[in-house]
């Protein structure tokens, strides 16, 4: 589960439904369902010893933190292929196996004198303190690429966000071509948190798509203060994959953007000293204690060179299927979905001690229950097809899944619905779950009764200011139109406290430990999941958007009616 920036300087960067807040999860609605599969199946439930045994192996260190691209990655891959054979799925990936190879491209940033960046102002006097590469700012070449260079004026674009029909546009009057944007990260703190969350992560497609060839991302105390900039440092020196094309070039949604900059706190401060506005206008903006800031031309220019090691490396997806009962909707399939992959075991200077990041919590948990979620959909099947999808790279930056969606190996079929489960955390005897996204479509309906069948309540997004349905798999199949949910235990009967014990303690550490796990927990969270999944195999009518949705606004699909 990727609640931690991605490792690239482009990276830095539920509106609950009313019905979702009652004690009581609210009754079905009859209409969606040709028959509700929960009321058949409450009682169907998800075998235990199993679940302990996938995740047992899963999370063992002989698989070395199933790192992707890794051997250890390989040999969790292989597992689940033989989990879904054993219980009899169809093979739904390429050349008739259960295999999706995903070919990547894997970057390592080189900092010290292979990098540099310099800014002068209109005389040619440099405009900022010396800095070092790598300590005071970080350079990055566009994805795929080892070297990249840029020299151009700055123009500060705040936020860079503008988008049809809203007013805000920090491009205003403003060209770009050929130019160095300096810019904040985020959005606008007006919009829904999840919009704000999309907007945040697509600032450089922005500045691509208006003739930008470099970024410079400034870190106001606003970001500091909630990622240190000591971590961040550590973040920018991992290893970045990204999925290549048929040509072996990374997908890139910005491809215009030659390099892309990160500066330090003080580095940042620096720049903006004489310009029209004051550093103290930028840090209160960042903190929400001023409404707006202007775009403006800097005065200053300034010249960048980045570098990166890059090799080849592939991971793969493993995807097995349960066929439908009714031909009239065979060819509408229902992905679920769960990332194998897990974080970059640590390096320590000691002796001895743990470096295996095993990810027992995140993600093992989620792929045992998928597995386990399509060994009882397999003695029950609904009436779409069901694809189990075992996802690569998500840690990375959602990268295998971002491959499927663009790249399905259903022949002629059409992606109907996503369920998505990623780190259910199963530390306390939860009592309620929270399904982000099933009220911007008819999904909502259908999770509902599910919950409702096992006495589960189902809670509204109890963090919304984190825009979680935006960053996690689910993600990747709304942007190709698709309604989809993210499944995870809520913050009933202690969970608020037990979640936020695990993510402080032991999330993306060597501590995600099999011994953290309650298994009756994940067998309760199991059956839920299998319940939701039946119901939406059944489904009278594919699932859609709700209308006027913005995530069908932006990306399209079918909208209810």
């Amino acid at each position: 589960m990727r609640f931690a920036l991605l490792a690239s300087a482009a990276a830095l960067c539920f509106v609950a439904n009313p019905s979702l807040a009652e004690d009581a999860p609210a009754p079905h609605s009859g209409h969606h369902a040709e028959h509700n599969a929960s009321d058949a199946n409450a009682h169907a439930m998800a075998h235990r010893g199993r679940l302990e045994a996938d995740v047992r192996f899963l999370a063992g260190d002989a698989l070395d933190g199933r790192e992707a691209g890794t051997n250890g990655y390989a040999l969790a891959a292989g597992y689940v292929a033989g989990q879904y054979a054993a219980i009899g799925l169809q093979p739904a990936g390429n050349d008739a196996t259960y295999f999706q190879a995903v070919p990547m491209l894997r970057a390592v940033s080189e900092f010290g004198d292979r990098a540099s960046l310099v800014v002068t102002d209109s005389t040619g006097a440099p405009a900022l303190p010396a800095g070092t590469s790598g300590e005071d700012y970080f350079t990055f070449p566009k994805r795929g690429a080892a070297m990249g260079e840029s020299e151009g004026e700055l123009v500060f674009v705040g936020q860079a966000f503008a988008s049809e029909g809203y007013e805000q546009d920090d491009f205003a009057g403003l060209d770009l071509t050929g130019k160095i944007a300096v810019r904040l990260r985020g959005a606008p703190r007006s919009l829904n948190s999840e919009e704000r969350a999309h907007f945040g992560v697509t600032a450089s497609q922005r500045l691509s798509e208006r003739g930008a060839i470099g970024s410079i991302l400034v870190l106001t105390p606003t970001d500091t203060d909630r990622f240190p900039y000591e971590q961040l440092k550590h973040a920018y020196s991992e290893a970045s994959l990204y999925w290549a094309d048929e040509n072996g070039e990374a997908f890139n949604k910005a491809p215009n953007v030659e390099t892309f900059a990160v500066l330090s706190p003080e580095q940042s401060e620096a720049l903006f000293k004489g310009q029209q506005i004051s550093w103290e206008d930028v840090t209160n903006y960042a903190a929400g204690e001023r409404e707006n800031l202007p775009s403006f031309e800097m005065g200053l220019s300034a010249s960048t060179v980045a570098q990166a090691t890059i090799d080849t490396t592939s991971s793969r997806n493993i995807i097995g299927m349960v066929p439908g009962t009714d031909p009239a909707v065979a060819n509408e399939f229902v992905v679920v979905s769960a990332h194998l992959d897990s974080t970059a075991n640590p390096k320590t200077p000691e002796e001895g001690d743990d470096e295996i990041a095993n990810g027992a919590m995140d993600n093992a948990t989620g792929i045992a229950s998928m597995i386990e979620a399509a060994r009882m959909l397999r003695e029950s099947p609904g009436r779409r097809p069901v694809v189990f999808l075992a996802v690569t790279a998500e840690e990375q930056g959602l990268v295998g899944s971002d491959y499927f969606a663009r790249n399905p190996t259903l022949g002629d079929g059409e992606i109907v619905a996503n369920i998505n489960l990623d780190m259910p955390i199963l530390t306390y005897e939860f009592s309620d779950v929270t399904a982000f996204g099933a009220e911007r479509s008819t999904l909502l309906p259908e999770v509902e009764a599910a919950a409702a069948s096992h006495g589960i309540a189902l809670r509204p997004d109890p963090v919304p200011e984190q825009g979680l349905f935006t960053r996690s798999d689910q993600y990747r199949f709304v942007e190709q139109g698709i309604p989809a949910i993210f499944l995870v235990t809520g913050w009933g009967n202690g969970g608020e406290a037990a979640q936020q014990e695990f993510l402080t303690t032991h999330y993306h550490q060597v501590s995600d430990e099999v011994s953290l796990i309650d298994f009756e927990q994940l067998g309760r969270f199991t059956d839920v999941n299998f319940s939701i999944i039946q119901n939406v195999a059944n489904m009278a009518e594919k699932p859609v958007w709700k209308a006027g949705d913005f995530f069908a606004k932006t990306f399209g699909g079918e909208i209810e009616q």
